[in-house]
């Protein structure tokens, strides 16, 4: 061979891996091209897993100086309530000078399915049976609906009461400074990160399959948005191999269910699959509606791009998914968006996902009515004007109860099951076979997790 055609093979290969380079597919896998800019691919990082060790808490800020002194201290009003290290505590105290034998209080038991509080009246032989019952009254609520972290954090903040009044390591206030501290508090101008972002999970599962997340971080420029993402290798792992992915939104909410999805694969009761779910950055609250709202709403086409072009491609290099059987599941808002996604995956060159969950989609939700495309979706974005048939799976779910959960808020828009039944309604329409509807007994979202066990077991 000739020294110039030598070069020649030579440049051609340094230009290749120079553009690569680039773009950040360096080793393409299957059939997702990397679409994303030098200054994306050079901000994506893989860290150790770091959501056991709360990273949000480092974002708390300071609470106005003027309640500084409270944090120290556990305090009672002189009618009711209490404040420990500077929480809001409303809890029937316990009997006046109990030394720790038998005794009954009342507990306020918070229902998540009728937003109503209740007094469970508990009857207890010592203080050991005294927190047992408790505990026994927050993991119902918690059964119910009621969000884990803020629920363990209430057990925890009536026990360190109880513990300080026995103790006589309380202070009595006056009940004027718990009413103008709680008005504080609760209009959300405390700082603290612990009030406000943090990720619902329970610690002990997601502790037993920490050695299979790997964690990225990620920034998109077309967003000007961080995001934490987790991929969740499945039992047994087999780089070898290639595996489905599930891909869910919300993080924030949704590492429990990774934990009940592995225990599943775990037994065999569902087909080893790839888990990874798309959160903010730690120093975002995720829970915040108007936060989900830009990128789920406002912004729906960018986060799509967003996920189409940057994060599974440059995922499927390490990973390589089978592409043929992934699945996109959003819920709420994210139930919106992922049927935006459903509908416009045809316009892009990749093609990640072959199935969709939409999970009760809030159509009607005013950070989605205001935007300039809204009406578009009831013409499922012109999908069938592009098209004459649908090659995607979509299950499309709702709970039975959640009408009334947001009636106010309709106005002359669908409720979320009239917004489903037209959704039926219009794909009849267009002769689309392959979805399937379920309606579950509940409201909201207590049958999220449930759903997505039945899911991956193929039910």
């Amino acid at each position: 061979m000739e020294r110039k055609t030598i070069k020649r093979i030579t440049a051609s290969v340094l230009l290749v891996s120079v553009i690569a380079s680039v773009t950040g597919c360096l080793k393409p896998t299957g059939r997702l091209a990397c679409h994303m800019t030098q200054k994306e691919t050079e901000s994506v990082s893989e860290t150790e897993f770091r959501l056991l060790d709360k990273p949000w808490e480092q974002y708390a800020g300071d609470k106005d100086k003027k309640y500084d002194y409270l944090k120290d201290k556990v305090c009672l009003g002189k009618e009711y309530g209490a404040l420990v290290y500077g929480k809001p505590c409303f809890v029937n105290m316990l009997p006046e000078g109990y030394d720790g034998g038998k005794g009954e209080i009342v507990f306020l038991y918070f229902s998540s399915k009728t937003s109503q509080t209740e007094e469970h009246l508990i009857t207890f032989d010592n203080y050991d049976d005294l927190k047992k019952k408790l505990r026994a009254e927050i993991d119902a609520e918690i059964k119910e609906g009621y969000q884990q972290v803020p629920a363990n954090e209430n057990y925890d903040t009536i026990i360190t009461l109880y513990d300080a009044i026995m103790a006589g390591k309380t202070e009595v206030i006056d009940q004027s400074l718990i009413d103008e501290y709680c008005e504080y508090y609760f209009q959300g101008n405390t700082s603290s990160a612990e009030d406000s972002m943090y990720w619902d999970f329970d610690e002990a599962q997601v502790s037993k399959i920490r050695d299979s997340i790997h964690e990225y971080h990620f920034y998109d420029e077309e967003l000007d948005q961080k995001f934490t993402v987790h991929v969740t290798t499945p039992p047994s792992y087999d780089a070898s191999k290639r595996y489905p992915a599930l891909v869910l939104t919300d993080a924030v909410w949704r590492f429990n269910d990774v934990a009940a999805l592995f225990d599943a694969m775990e037994k065999g009761e569902a087909a080893p699959q790839f888990i990874i779910t798309i959160g903010f950055e730690y120093d975002t609250d995720g829970w915040d509606n108007k936060v989900r709202a830009n990128v789920f709403c406002d912004h729906k086409k960018e986060f799509l791009d967003f996920i189409t072009d940057n994060m599974m491609p440059y995922l499927n290099r390490t990973y390589g998914f089978d592409t043929d059987d992934s699945t996109l599941f959003g819920h709420s808002q994210g139930g919106v968006f992922t049927h935006y996604a459903a509908f416009n995956y045809d316009r892009y060159e990749n093609k990640p996902f072959k199935n969709y969950i939409i999970g009760s989609p809030t159509f009607w939700t005013p950070y989605f009515t205001d935007v300039s495309d809204y009406e578009e979706y009831k013409d499922e974005y012109g999908y069938f004007g592009r098209n004459k048939t649908y090659d995607r799976n979509l299950f499309i779910t709702a709970g039975d109860q959640e009408d009334s959960d947001y009636e106010e808020y309709y106005g002359d828009n669908d409720s979320t099951l009239e917004g489903v039944n037209h959704l039926k309604e219009r794909l009849d329409g267009h002769k689309v076979t392959t979805y399937k509807v379920r309606i579950y007994s509940s409201h909201h979202y207590q049958y999220v997790p449930g759903m997505l066990l039945e899911y991956v077991a193929g039910k």
